[in-house]
């Protein structure tokens, strides 16, 4: 079994996940949203939006009657790989599904560029600095501070950080 990817048309995302959901519930999709924060009218609200819109990721072993089950409703263009459907390479689905974890909404950043943190994991845990910035599609952040009395920068896995208390 592999993901493959529907392109669909942009707005009908979510009613091909109920189609397919309902015509053949053998195929699992995930449909990735990510949560913002925005500002409307002077107020910031979290709101969730399609980290790629017009797209549907789906779960299948690909036969014949997959693959018609999956072209089925009118929403969908095409399954993306011409001529033939190819599967999304395994290790780029792996950060898909990384981000995803167990919903398919990925939440806020917990750090940003200029946030004090404090390293929870590996041989710098408890030092201090400040992230320079953050790479959320590797995960990674780049952290100024001071080693042996000059600064350097270096780079973390965001799971190896977290804000410093204030």
């Amino acid at each position: 079994m592999n993901w493959y990817v529907l392109h669909v048309l942009t707005g009908e995302e979510l009613n091909v996940q109920k189609k397919l959901a309902r015509t053949a519930p053998h195929i699992r999709t995930l449909i990735p949203r990510r949560t913002l924060k925005e500002r409307h009218q002077g107020k910031i609200k979290e709101v969730s939006r399609l980290l790629f819109p017009g797209y549907v990721f789906a779960y299948t072993l690909l036969d014949n009657e997959s693959y018609y089950k999956m072209i089925g409703p009118d929403s969908v263009i095409e399954v993306l790989g011409r001529p033939d459907p190819a599967p999304v390479p395994v290790k780029e689905m792996a950060h898909v599904l990384k981000w995803c974890e167990d919903s398919e909404l990925i939440g806020v950043s917990k750090v940003n560029d200029g946030d004090r943190i404090t390293v929870i994991d590996g041989p710098l845990k408890s030092m201090e600095g400040q992230i320079v910035r953050v790479d959320r599609r590797k995960s990674r952040a780049r952290v100024r501070m001071t080693l042996f009395g000059e600064p350097k920068e270096i780079d973390f896995s965001i799971e190896m950080i977290e804000q410093a208390p204030e």
